[in-house]
């Protein structure tokens, strides 16, 4: 009984060190540059990015295989994943479309702004590379005005600070799209 509670004592003890050592890594999309389109028009405001709860967690998630997904335990994002990636593809359109005002996520939106609309299907690194699926629309007077589909790969390296920085190219590439097609 002595040698039991002792093994289990000492399983605890390796069991709690082991998880000490590993400390979280915090990652957070930033914008990136792209491509400049001049053109003038109505002010613009990504409305919402929504993502399925899948993809939207607080540990970053990865495809494993076709029908497999991966939680962190070690790799969490800084905000939930939706937020950051909505102000981010504001960033992005800004800096894409420098003479057309691009409303930041919380700031006021003029009533005849072009409201951007996306929905992720699938926004997570996969073996190799990271994937973004999503369908966008782009909305003024409750019309839509321009919309599309895009499916991008980028490809990363290993760890999850270059799979956060692949996923944050990945989002300039759909703002890249999402400003040529507004600024024909």
């Amino acid at each position: 009984m002595t040698r039991t509670i002792a093994t289990l004592a000492m399983a605890l003890t390796l069991g709690l060190a082991g998880c000490a050592g590993q400390r979280t890594i915090y990652l957070a999309l930033s914008p990136t540059s792209g491509p400049t389109f001049h053109t003038r028009g109505a002010a613009i405001a990504v409305a919402h990015v929504l993502m399925p709860p899948t993809i939207d967690r607080i540990y970053l998630t990865t495809a494993t295989g076709p029908n497999t997904r991966a939680v962190s335990r070690r790799a969490r994002w800084t905000a939930p994943l939706a937020g950051q990636a909505q102000a981010i593809l504001a960033r992005d359109l800004a800096r894409r479309l420098p003479e057309r005002r691009v409303a930041m996520p919380g700031d006021p939106v003029p009533r005849a702004a072009l409201l951007v609309h996306v929905e992720v299907t699938d926004f997570m690194p996969h073996p190799g590379h990271v994937e973004l699926a999503a369908d966008w629309r782009g909305v003024r007077a409750g019309k839509a005005v321009a919309a599309g589909r895009v499916r991008i790969a980028e490809r990363c390296g290993g760890g999850a600070a270059a799979e956060a920085h692949a996923m944050s190219v990945a989002l300039g590439r759909l703002a890249d799209r999402i400003a040529a097609r507004l600024s024909r």
